[in-house]
Order: structure tokens, then C-alpha cells, then sequence
């Protein structure tokens, strides 16, 4: 046997099986790093792996019968022992083991510290101010890169990521940006450390899924933002039905790994509720993918996989939450996607939604769909406590802390929707809802120095909306001109976007051009909307009943109704209404809600001084909460005047009705309606108000109308060579 071993080594067997294992190994990593993105199929690490282990015993048996000499390789038993060289190949072989031994620790440094070189477009700055709050416990979750063959499957590998970075959001002192900023870098090979500083995080975990017939690799790596190290990362291949297991074991990894580097106080990570198969599985993500789009044919789309998802799984409360969603979301309105009423919408959503909490009281989006259905209905007490036990499970649903904010504003809880919604913008700054709601927040309190960067980042990711606040804007800043060519520059940007068109043709209307908003009207069903600011008040009754008649279960719908026979004299009717009308509320809304204006109206032409006051007191420290928070909204200002004028103070009224007048575009017939009420028009302390406005409105709107014949125009609005020849304006088919 001692014989035997000298011989080996004599022969290099030894020398030559360590360089070949080393080698080996260094190849089958390279390998792995490359072939994700070469799109090598994924049987091609394992076939490297099977060759380079078969190839052992041959280079070793190849070692033993054959020696390299000065004349080439010949037949080890051919060489005379004195004539051997192998102790100089020896040697060779020594300087070879060392130097691929030193490429090997090399290739282990670069993938631990993932020097990998990024370069690619930025986003757009980060302008705003974002705090730094709990920064150090912060994680982006990025979209995993889908690296199967068929694009298609993209959803899936977003709808991987979007599990994970929910489970890691119900992770206490945990802070994990929301979906929609985090997937705004999908798509771009931006440097980890600026994608972290965007998100105010101090980690990303970043990935990639490849989907192939029943398998799924999924590669996962966490990485420390400042100093570009892998703190954790690892390849996951599985079956598909795996895919569950999967996330637990990634998520449990993380936390691990955030636990001993900034000492988290976690047991555990939250496990992902599974569904009962895999292609169930498969089938919500692809909905829940569709129902980020928010379009009207993938909302449709989305509520057929969600169906398909249930036939397979009946009871996954994930999937009847969602398809709640996608069924509101088809609701036809200025702030949803469909064209179905709130009647029709809630018929389908609500058996969904309802057996969501009853399979899972815990499910943070069946939660806070069941808080918007409520707030819709104008339900607000009770929206309240289901928003907040979805925030306290899962900080992260930004969307969800957006309708927070709208319950809290219902009810007359301003300062705290304003922080609802700066919490928001913190923790999701490049969500478009976000953006969009805090943006309005910011315009109703003319906060336009910390609104200006915000609507910069709004305008630079969706232009259309942009230009449509930025209109607003416009014209809280007396510019009404310029803000309604905004509104018609966003519908040339989005001309698809029902809400667009909608604010667009109401600005137009107010403005004057009567003709041209109701052409663009996205709502020819329902005109009430468009209109209801004027004072043809038969006309506007006659569409508020085909309002009501339409949607009969909507609180909106007979609040409309009500005022509208207030309106034309059936004060009765009116009072009737408005009595069933406050009774849908809760008991904090109803004292505070607009409605009791009406009351107060009635009860001052009767001179009925306790019900007037009784009835105004809730609704003027509304008001007053309002004001005090900085809304500087015109129609605050409009009814503060209002308030203050039935209490005896006509200078405070004068003073609310001289911002209210140049913050807004108020028809001039309606203002003349106001002041005929009031009995303003018999005091000339008011008439340089409404003279002011009268001549604002009419320059206003012939400098639109020479916008509109001008070389630049409208796409949405091109008005006739007549009304480009004269000025005048067409107002045929509305009554004023």
C-alpha cells in the first residue's frame, strides 16, 4: 500500500484530482451567476455539475497512465524513471493550484460584497423632504427580475415580491415602502444605493423567479445599501406547489439576517396564507396583477381569474377580498374605473368581501375593502375602525391609510387626515394615489410651496394628472384661464381617463363655455354632476331624480335629491329627504354634516331662532376644525360667509366671501343665487364683490377661448369659427 501512495504522488494523481475539484468548482459557480441573465435553461447548472463529477475518475486514471514530457504525453510506463519530469510538473501543478485557488477567493469577495457594476436612467429626484425616521430598520422589497422564458409570466414574479414585501410589512419596527414606489423601479439597472436613498431605506432585497411547466427557481439576496454587501442571499428550487414554503423561508431569512444586524426583537416572520394549489395561486396573482392597472377591461379580466382562482379554491379569503375590490372598482364615478352604479357594484362585492373576514378576521386587504364600501356609503364611524386594524397589521397598504385620510376628513378630523396622508407620501413616494391625494391635501390648505415638489414628482409620472392639479392650482391662484387649459392639457395627455374629462368639463362649465363641457362629459347619463352648479333648478331637479332613480341605494344620490327640491320651492319634499338622508349617517357624521344647512335655512325664513341655531352649531365647529387646520378651500370660505352672516357678522361674511371669489370659478348666477338668498344684494357693502367677480369671469373666459382659436388649441375642445369670430360663448341646450 506505501508503494501504491508513493506512486500516486509520483505520478501526480493527487496534484492533478485537487486542481481538477477546484477548477471544477470555480466553473460551476461562474456558471450560476451567468446563467439568469444568458437565459440558460435551468437544467444547465445541474448538467455541468453531473459532467464535472464524471470527469473525476477520467482525468484521474488519465494522470496515472500518462505523464507530460519535453517530447509531449506519452504512456507513463513508457518513460524511464530516470528520464521522469514529474517532479517539475509537480511543481506546475502547485503554481496552478495556488493561482486558481486565489481566483476562486476573488470570485467569493466580488459576490459578497456585490461589486456589480449598475448604471441606468434615474427616476426623478426626490425633491420633497423625506424624514428620516426609522431608517435603520428599513427594507425596499424590488420587483424580482421574471426570468422565465415567456413574458407573460411576469405577474408571477411581481406577485412573489408583492407577497414577500407584505409579510415583511407585518414585521413590528420593521418600515417597508409600499408596492407602488418600490415597483416604480421595475425595469431599470439603477444602483442599489440610489433606489435606497429614493426609498429612505437602509436595505433592498432584490431577486428573480423563473417559472418553467411545475418547477420555480426563486433567488432572493438582501443587501446593505450603504456598503453594497450581500448580507444574505440564496436559490430556491422547488416544485411549484413549494412556492409557499418558499416565502416563509425567505422571509424567515431575512429577518434573521435584520435581526443580528440591527438587533429586531422578532420570533418569527409571519407565514403567507397558502392557497389550496398551486394553479389557484397562480391565477390570483395574475388577477391581483391586473388590478394594479386600474383599467376598466383589466378590472374585468381581474374578477374572471379571481373567479377561476375561487373554483379551485373556494375558501381563500385572499381571493374573495380581491375580486371585493376589482367589483367597487367598476363602479362608474369620477374617482373608480366602470360604469356599473354603486347599487349594482356592491351586489357583487359585497357577498365577496363579507366572506373574506369570515375566513380571515386578520387579512389587512379584506379590511380595508370593507372600510371603503363603508366610507362609499358614507359610513364613515364605522370605515374608521376597520382602517385602522389593517394599518396596525399591515403599515405598509398605503392605499388603504389614503382612504383612512378621506374617512377622517368626512368627519371633520382634518389635521389628522393631513397627517394620515404625510405618513402616507413618507412611506410610499411614488404611488400615484399617494401623489395624487396628498397632492389635494396640500392645494386645499394653498400650501404651495411644499405642494410645488410633490406635483413636480406627481407630474413627472403621470403628466396627465399633473397638468389637471396643476389647473386646479391655477385657479385657486386666480389664474383661471390657465388653470382650465391645464385641465384640457391633461385630457390630451390621458384622454381615456374618466375622471379627467370629468374635471376638465367641469371647469369649462363653471367657466362658462357650457357647450363645450358638456361635449366631454365622460357621464352623459348623468349630467347632475356637470351641472348642478347652476340655477336652472327645474332642470337640475329633473336629473338629480334620474340620479336617485338610477342609484337608489347611494346616500350621494339622495342628498342630491333633496337640495335639489329644496331648490325649486318644495321645501317639504326637500326637508323629507333630507331627514332620510341623515339618517344613513352615523352619529358623529350626521350633527356636522352640509344637510343641516338646509334645516338651518328652513328654520331662519320661520324664524325659528333655537332650532337655527341648535341645528348650526355642529356644523360651524365642523367649519371652524376645517379652517383651523389651514383648508383654505373655496367652498369652506362660501359657507363659513354663510354661517357667520346668519349669526349677525356681515364684515366676517364679507371677508370669507373675497377669498371664496377668488379661489374658484363660482358661476356668476350662482353667486347672484347666494346673494339673493342671504339678502346681499341689498347691501352695497357686497356689490364691489360681485362686480369683481363678474368682470374676473368674463376676462377669464375670453382668454380661454382665444387659447382655444389660437395656433396651440384644444384636442378636446376646438370652438367654431363663429365663437373664435366673435368671442361669444355657446350656451345652447343649458339653461342658466
Amino acid at each position: 500500500m506505501g508503494q501504491l501512495l508513493e506512486e500516486l504522488k509520483r505520478r501526480n494523481v493527487f496534484r492533478v484530482g485537487v486542481t481538477y475539484v477546484v477548477v471544477a468548482w470555480l466553473v460551476i459557480q461562474v456558471i450560476e451567476t451567468v446563467s439568469e441573465p444568458l437565459g440558460l435553461p435551468d437544467w444547465t447548472e445541474a448538467f455541468f455539475i453531473v459532467l464535472m463529477l464524471a470527469g473525476l475518475p477520467v482525468i484521474l486514471l488519465f494522470s496515472w497512465a500518462f505523464e507530460l514530457t519535453p517530447e509531449g504525453l506519452k504512456k507513463t510506463e513508457d518513460v524511464d524513471t530516470d528520464e521522469s519530469v514529474t517532479d517539475v510538473t509537480g511543481k506546475k501543478l502547485n503554481y496552478t493550484i495556488i493561482v486558481v485557488l486565489a481566483m476562486a477567493l476573488g470570485y467569493f469577495l466580488w459576490e459578497r460584497q456585490g461589486l456589480v457594476e449598475q448604471a441606468g436612467t434615474a427616476m426623478p429626484e426626490q425633491t420633497a423632504e423625506v424624514t428620516e425616521t426609522s431608517a435603520e430598520a428599513s427594507i425596499a422589497v424590488l420587483p424580482f427580475v421574471n426570468m422565465s422564458n415567456d413574458p407573460d409570466q411576469e405577474y408571477f414574479s411581481d406577485g412573489i415580491s408583492e407577497e414577500l414585501l407584505n409579510l415583511l410589512a407585518k414585521i413590528p419596527d420593521l418600515r417597508v415602502p409600499a408596492r407602488t414606489s418600490s415597483f416604480q423601479f421595475k425595469g431599470q439597472n439603477l444602483d442599489i444605493g440610489e433606489v435606497a436613498q429614493q426609498l429612505n431605506v437602509k436595505h433592498v432585497l432584490e431577486g428573480s423567479v423563473r417559472k418553467a411547466d411545475v418547477r420555480v427557481r426563486v433567488t432572493a439576496q438582501l443587501i446593505e445599501a450603504d456598503t453594497g454587501y450581500h448580507l444574505w442571499s440564496d436559490t430556491y428550487d422547488r416544485e411549484l406547489d413549494d412556492i409557499f414554503a418558499i416565502q416563509d423561508e425567505i422571509s424567515a431569512a431575512i429577518v434573521a439576517a435584520l435581526s443580528d444586524t440591527l438587533g429586531l426583537q422578532v420570533d418569527a416572520a409571519p407565514p403567507v396564507k397558502a392557497a389550496a394549489s398551486s394553479e389557484a395561486y397562480n391565477l390570483f396573482l395574475l388577477a391581483q396583477h391586473q388590478v394594479q392597472k386600474r383599467t376598466k377591461i383589466d378590472l374585468e379580466s381581474a374578477i374572471l381569474n379571481y373567479e377561476g382562482a375561487l373554483d379551485l379554491d373556494p375558501n381563500y379569503a385572499p381571493a374573495h377580498a380581491g375580486i371585493g375590490l376589482a367589483w367597487y372598482l367598476l363602479t362608474a364615478s369620477d374617482a373608480t374605473y366602470g360604469t356599473l352604479t354603486l347599487q349594482e357594484s356592491l351586489a357583487k362585492a359585497m357577498p365577496h368581501i363579507e366572506k373574506a373576514l369570515r375566513l380571515d378576521g386578520e387579512l389587512p386587504e379584506a379590511l380595508g375593502v370593507m372600510g371603503l364600501v363603508l366610507d362609499t356609503r358614507e359610513r364613515y364611524e364605522e370605515a374608521v375602525p376597520y382602517f385602522e386594524k389593517a394599518l396596525a397589521l399591515n403599515p405598509s397598504l398605503t392605499d388603504i391609510r389614503n382612504w383612512y385620510s378621506q374617512a377622517l376628513s368626512a368627519l371633520g378630523r382634518s389635521e389628522e387626515a393631513l397627517q394620515q396622508m404625510e405618513r402616507a407620501y413618507e412611506a410610499d413616494p411614488l404611488s400615484l394615489l399617494t401623489l395624487n391625494n396628498y397632492t389635494n391635501e396640500l392645494l386645499l390648505r394653498s400650501r404651495f410651496d411644499t405642494a410645488g415638489p410633490v406635483l413636480d414628482r406627481l407630474s413627472q409620472l403621470d403628466p396627465a394628472r399633473g397638468a389637471s392639479f396643476k389647473g386646479w392650482m391655477f385657479i385657486t391662484q386666480g389664474r383661471a384661464a390657465e388653470g382650465v387649459e391645464q385641465a384640457l392639457r391633461g385630457v390630451e395627455f390621458d384622454g381615456a381617463s374618466l375622471r379627467l374629462r370629468s374635471q376638465a368639463a367641469w371647469s369649462l362649465w363653471n367657466l362658462g363655455h357650457r357647450d363645450a363641457g358638456v361635449s366631454i362629459w365622460p357621464f352623459p347619463d348623468n349630467l347632475y354632476d356637470l351641472v348642478s352648479f347652476g340655477t336652472d333648478f327645474e332642470y337640475i331637479l329633473e336629473l338629480a331624480q334620474e340620479k336617485f332613480n338610477e342609484n337608489p341605494g347611494e346616500p350621494g344620490a339622495l342628498e342630491d335629491l333633496a337640495w335639489a327640491h329644496w331648490d325649486v320651492g318644495n321645501e317639504e319634499e326637500g326637508a323629507r329627504l333630507a331627514t332620510q338622508y341623515l339618517d344613513t349617517l352615523g352619529e358623529t357624521r350626521r350633527p356636522i354634516d352640509g344637510m343641516n344647512m338646509l334645516f338651518v335655512l328652513e328654520a331662519r325664513q320661520r324664524g325659528d331662532e333655537e332650532t337655527m341655531l341648535a341645528r348650526l352649531g355642529p356644523v360651524e365647529a365642523r367649519f371652524d376644525q376645517a379652517l383651523e387646520s389651514g383648508i383654505d378651500f373655496f367652498w369652506i370660505h362660501v359657507m363659513k360667509a354663510i354661517v357667520v352672516d346668519i349669526r349677525g357678522d356681515r364684515a366676517l361674511a364679507l371677508e370669507h366671501l373675497e377669498k371664496a371669489t377668488t379661489r374658484s370659478i363660482m358661476p356668476v348666477e350662482r353667486l347672484t343665487y347666494t346673494y339673493e338668498v342671504m339678502g346681499w344684494d341689498e347691501d352695497p357693502a357686497f356689490a364691489p364683490v360681485r362686480e369683481r367677480h363678474r368682470e374676473y369671469m368674463t376676462s377669464e373666459r375670453a382668454r380661454l377661448l382665444a387659447m382655444a382659436c389660437g395656433p396651440d388649441g384644444f384636442e378636446a375642445w376646438q370652438p367654431s369659427a363663429a365663437e373664435c369670430g366673435t368671442g361669444a360663448t355657446s350656451n345652447q341646450g343649458i339653461v342658466n
